[in-house]
């Protein structure tokens, strides 16, 4: 069990816990001058062969409050210290606030100095600070005499017994609050053991508390001191101390660094969170406001974007959800306590939880997002999955499930395994180095729309081959995520329901043809092309000749032109296969092809003027039937223009 002391400067904390355990957590010489707490200390007591308690003694000076939030961090008891002479001051209200803010919620009250004050007084404290903490035991001691420490001590050990057990299968994780060189031995830092369990010879990932520092290395655990005693293990809910090595020199580590051991945490910039304010109305915290976290170990300078927001300012007492945008990364899980406090670090504004600790930029306020935080906020990862797949319809990333809640590859899979996610109810879709989750119901949603906007699409353009892929993710509304379209995609394929092939997508029924009107259209545009023999007509000519309007001239020759069913010659003309087929057989028959032919002889071989000659001849050369060598032409490939000819399913 670890308890953490709280209350006002001088009111015999420090003393307390030395009589206690024996030990002067005042370790710096300044602190022993002074008779002032100013660092973190911590001491450690023995009740019975496998109980122990951690104290950790913190700062009661206001000017001390960030060291003293560090320290109390995955505590099991907030033990308030009151002297009998002073009653509650301003730091022990403000002490107790942030436990509570932190998540504390068993306390032990005693009430020092009770030596030093008559009965009445004692009486009179002793009601001040049950009222403060209701419910809870107090005890009145003398840290001179001793008086009332059997007492303390018996209340201790009924708080062990009343402790319930951390989880240790969960990922290691500690915040470092402490580092130090112990010579003969090397590199060794201190810290609250948050989940998990290390032992020795472990590897752990050292996340750096400062951006411009390296981002993570790997550190290997030599030795481990647990509770102030060597060990081979420490596991969640203890103090530990670990001797580590790294294979590179250039590690530094301080107080805020993290060290963990799941693959899969990052440090994030943008924190979801619910939030609980203080009472004093100038506390209030203001939309896009600037404050200070304190996460950990950690301290940081963000920045509130309240989620919920009214007249841009949270409203007084209330829990809302507010996402911090940080100024430095910080890996963070879900269930992660922190408290937020002004700009500067002179009042504390409040505290809360972690909700998404890989919070989105964009889309952060939208009624779906809202609802996948509800989501993330029971009591289980098992109850919020079920809430998000079946019935918020989400789509939840399984590394973001190991990386929000902490957990093991083994604690995953066996939290899919339980009803209601087996059975055929889930459906998993590779995404990089991901895999996704959905339900079988939204799956299925899914590929009916694919389909029906793939039907839809056939039917609006009936002559058209088929859709290419990101046309028709665009047709999905709201639009499909491309890793979940691939995944669809390549579903229909394999069902034979779709076929891709030259870069289109059609159904597998889908056949090309034109509808009555089109074929209408169509045989009176052909009739119009054929009429003028090897006289090759522009656009606008078959406009006028046919009375259409230019989009719908160009709408019903696109395509054709696609299937090769058209020709365009030069930008203003076009002309059908056999045309070109047939002005490519005059150039065939022309006497002196071995040796060329000029621009006059074929404007006398096709019977047309100069212009649409050369035009034609320009053609063939970029279709490769021809090949110009000075002001002549030779054939190059005897075949082009029957090769050109792309596929008649469409238009014959």
């Amino acid at each position: 069990m670890l308890v953490a002391t709280a209350g006002h400067v001088d009111h015999g904390k420090t003393s307390l816990v030395k009589q206690l355990t024996g030990t002067n957590t005042d370790r710096l010489k300044e602190e022993q001058q002074r008779g002032l707490t100013i660092e973190l200390g911590y001491a450690f007591a023995r009740l019975g062969v496998n109980k122990s308690i951690g104290f950790i003694d913190v700062p009661g000076h206001h000017r001390f409050i960030n060291t003293m939030i560090s320290g109390i961090n995955g505590i099991d008891l907030g033990m308030l210290v009151v002297a009998a002479d002073d009653g509650p001051m301003p730091q022990t209200h403000e002490h107790l606030t942030l436990l509570r803010f932190l998540g504390v919620d068993k306390f032990a009250g005693v009430i020092t100095k009770s030596d030093l004050v008559d009965r009445a007084r004692l009486d009179e404290v002793r009601q001040q600070t049950a009222s403060l903490i209701p419910n809870s035991p107090l005890c009145e001691v003398s840290n001179r005499t001793g008086d009332g420490l059997e007492s303390l001590q018996s209340i201790l050990e009924k708080q062990i017994e009343q402790t319930q057990q951390r989880v240790t299968e969960q990922q290691f994780r500690l915040y470092i609050d402490r580092v130090f060189v112990k010579k003969g031995v090397g590199t060794v830092i201190t810290g609250t053991c948050l989940s998990g369990s290390v032992n020795i010879g472990d590897e752990l990932r050292l996340h750096a508390a400062i951006n411009e520092r390296t981002g993570s290395s790997t550190v290997r655990v030599r030795a481990i001191h647990t509770q102030g005693l060597p060990a081979d293990e420490s596991h969640a809910g203890q103090r530990c101390a670990l001797n580590i090595v790294s294979k590179s020199s250039r590690v530094q580590i301080q107080r805020g660094d993290f060290l963990c051991t799941h693959p899969a945490a990052l440090p994030s910039s943008r924190l979801d969170t619910r939030c609980w304010f203080a009472d004093e109305p100038d506390h209030a915290i203001k939309h896009l406001g600037r404050v200070k976290l304190y996460l950990g170990t950690r301290r940081i300078a963000a920045k509130t974007y309240l989620l919920e927001r009214d007249d841009n300012k949270a409203q007084d007492t209330q829990v809302q959800r507010i996402q911090l945008i940080l100024e430095q990364g910080i890996v963070a899980f879900s269930g992660d306590r922190f408290i937020l406090r002004n700009d500067s670090e002179t009042r504390t504004l409040g505290g809360g939880i972690v909700i998404d600790p890989d919070a989105p930029q964009r889309g952060k306020s939208r009624d779906y997002r809202l609802r996948y935080l509800d989501a993330l906020t029971m009591k289980s990862p098992s109850a919020a999955l079920e809430q998000m797949l079946f019935s918020n319809d989400d789509i939840v990333s399984l590394n973001k499930c190991l990386r929000i809640w902490n957990l093991s590859q083994q604690e995953l899979d066996r939290i899919l395994k339980n009803t209601p996610f087996n059975n055929g109810a889930l459906v998993k879709i590779p995404d990089d180095n991901d895999e996704l989750l959905l339900s079988t119901s939204l799956w299925m949603r899914h590929l009916k729309h694919l389909d029906q906007q793939l039907a839809r699409w056939h039917g609006t353009r009936p002559m058209e081959r088929g859709i290419q892929p990101d046309l028709l993710r665009a047709q999905l509304q709201p639009q499909t995520p491309a890793y979940l379209f691939k995944a669809l995609l390549n579903d229909r394929i394999q069902a034979g329901k779709i076929i891709y092939c030259e870069q289109l997508i059609r159904a597998a029924g889908h056949r090309p043809s034109l509808s009555p009107q089109i074929q209408q259209q169509w045989q009176k545009l052909e009739a119009q092309m054929q009429s003028r023999g090897l006289d090759i007509p522009l656009r606008s000519e078959l406009q006028q000749a046919l009375g259409f309007e230019k989009k719908q001239l160009e709408a019903l020759t696109r395509p054709a032109i696609k299937a090769g069913d058209l020709f365009e010659i030069g930008e203003k003309r076009l002309a059908l296969p056999h045309t070109i087929n047939e002005l490519a057989a005059l150039i065939r028959q022309f006497k002196g092809i071995a040796t060329g032919i000029s621009v006059i002889d074929a404007k006398q071989v096709f019977g047309l003027g100069r212009n649409q000659t050369i035009e034609i001849l320009e053609f063939f050369d970029r279709l490769g039937f021809t090949k110009r060598i000075g002001n002549l032409r030779l054939i190059a490939n005897n075949d082009a223009p029957s090769q050109a000819n792309g596929p008649k399913e469409i238009w014959s």
